[in-house]
This record gives C-alpha cells, sequence and structure tokens, in this order.
C-alpha cells in the first residue's frame, strides 16, 4: 500500500519536500510491486547478482546496470559494495528520474545514463573508461536474438579483461522436451490470473502517481518521443518468447566471454555469468 502521507501529497502538495516523498515512494514500490505479484524470483536473482559481485577482486568497482529501471538492483549494489559505483542505463527517462532523484544520496557513486541497448552505438553514451561488470535483472528479454549478441559484443569492448557479465533473467529453456500436448495451451491457473489483476491494478496506480507530478513533465514528455504510447505502458517491442537459455550462453561465448549458469535456477528464470 502506499504511505498514507505520499497519498495525500499526491493532492496536497509541499512543493520539494512532497516531490521528494512521492519519488521516495515511488521507488520503494517497485520491487514489491513485481516480487508480491508477477515476479516472485525477483530477490533471488538480486542475491545470486551480488553474489557473483563479491567475488570479483578487491578494491574499487565500476559496475554497469542493464536496463536499470528506477535503480533498485543500482542500490543494492552501492548498499553491498562500498568500493563501487554503479553506471545505471535505462531508455526510459521516467525511471531514470525517479532513481536519480531517490537516490540522490549516492550521487557521488552513480551516473545515470538515457541510452537504448538496442542501439549499436548505445556504448558510446558511457562515460570513458573500461568496466568491471555488467549487470541486468529481467531486462534483456526485452531483446531480439540479433540485439542480445549485439550486446554481449558491445559489453566485451567496454568490460576489462577478467570483468563479468551477469544476466539474470527468464531464459527458457529450447530443448524439445515432453510430448506435443505439453506443448498445448492450458486454462491459466486462478491464482496466477489473481496475481495478474493485482499487479496491473498497482501498475496502474504507479503510473497515475507519475503522470500527477508536476516535476515529471519534462521527462514524461520525452519518454512520449523515445516510447510513444497510452500510460501505463504495456509492452509492445520484442521477442513473444524470450531469446533461449541455450542461444544466450551460445552469444556470450561467441562474443568472448567464458560463460556458465548459477546453480540457482526457477521456473525458467536462470542466472548467467560471463568472465571476460
Amino acid at each position: 500500500m502506499w504511505p498514507a502521507g505520499v497519498r495525500s501529497s499526491m493532492k496536497e502538495r509541499d512543493g520539494e519536500t512532497g516531490a521528494f516523498e512521492l519519488y521516495r515512494a515511488l521507488f520503494e514500490r517497485w520491487d514489491p510491486m513485481f516480487f508480491n505479484t508477477v515476479d516472485p524470483t525477483r530477490g533471488k536473482r538480486t542475491e545470486w547478482i551480488l553474489r557473483a559481485l563479491r567475488a570479483c577482486p578487491p578494491g574499487p568497482l565500476t559496475v554497469l546496470d542493464l536496463g536499470c529501471g528506477p535503480g533498485t538492483l543500482t542500490a543494492r549494489v552501492l548498499e553491498s559494495l562500498p568500493n563501487s559505483r554503479v553506471v545505471a542505463v535505462d531508455t526510459d527517462p521516467v525511471l531514470l528520474r525517479v532513481g536519480a532523484k531517490a537516490l540522490h544520496r549516492f550521487h557521488h557513486r552513480t551516473e545515470w545514463v538515457l541510452a537504448d541497448l538496442r542501439e549499436e552505438d548505445w556504448t558510446l553514451l558511457l562515460p570513458r573508461g573500461r568496466f568491471g561488470a555488467a549487470v541486468s535483472s529481467l531486462a534483456l528479454h526485452w531483446l531480439e536474438a540479433v540485439e542480445v549478441r549485439s550486446l554481449y559484443e558491445s559489453l566485451h569492448s567496454v568490460l576489462r579483461p577478467g570483468g563479468l557479465v551477469v544476466n539474470a533473467d527468464f531464459l527458457p529453456s529450447g530443448r524439445p522436451s515432453g510430448s506435443p500436448k505439453t506443448a498445448q495451451k492450458t486454462r491459466m491457473p486462478a491464482n496466477r490470473r489473481s496475481r495478474i489483476r493485482a499487479f496491473k491494478a498497482e501498475w496502474r496506480t504507479w503510473w497515475e502517481a507519475v503522470e500527477n507530478e508536476p516535476s515529471m513533465h519534462e521527462a514524461l514528455e520525452e519518454r512520449q518521443v523515445r516510447l510513444p504510447g497510452k500510460l501505463p505502458p504495456r509492452r509492445t517491442t520484442g521477442p513473444r518468447t524470450p531469446v533461449s537459455l541455450e542461444a544466450n550462453l551460445r552469444a556470450m561465448r561467441d562474443a568472448g566471454f567464458r560463460a556458465s549458469t548459477a546453480r540457482w535456477h526457477d521456473r525458467g528464470f536462470h542466472v548467467l555469468i560471463g568472465r571476460r
């Protein structure tokens, strides 16, 4: 639920204080909105990403957060690894603004980059230098197979030797399994329908709060140019079936990474780890 003070600030605002409270509420509701409804493995994936980063050599670590959204994974990296800094990349200016405002306390350790990972030259928008790691959680399934291959090739060019790429996402196996009957469409379980309804309701509330925030108008206008469509947004791009686990591993290896999967997996969700 939204905090009472934040709900009232949507109607009667107190300048910058009310705006900051709303940005913090938007940030704090992001992860629960997913893992309480349609993405229950979100917490586990984050744990495995952090585990991989902690295995990096000691010392300062600059991490790329790909498809960062409002920066919930960015925050976990910064909190867990005091010597880290994060360059957070996303194509949605609204989400980047929420993250930059909500995580202002980390402003000296973060940089927010507006870039589309599907474009070949997206790395030109990054700060100069090489990175120690690149991480992503539930973002790269938006990419087509050719875009996935191009992304891993780009990452190989910007990561330093020994650098990690960690992709935690829904990566269904491309191997055939079961009889033809198992591939037939089945009725969606009632509990999943309920979770989807709950997610859609909160998703709508989240974006309504964004639309009602005066300081968000410029970001919303830019979003309409980059990502045209009604709010709340719906999935309009990307493959109907995400690029498979096996295809991701091949693409990682073809790009020059030593790639493997973490021991954890759950309902098609995997954590892929590649070392340059």
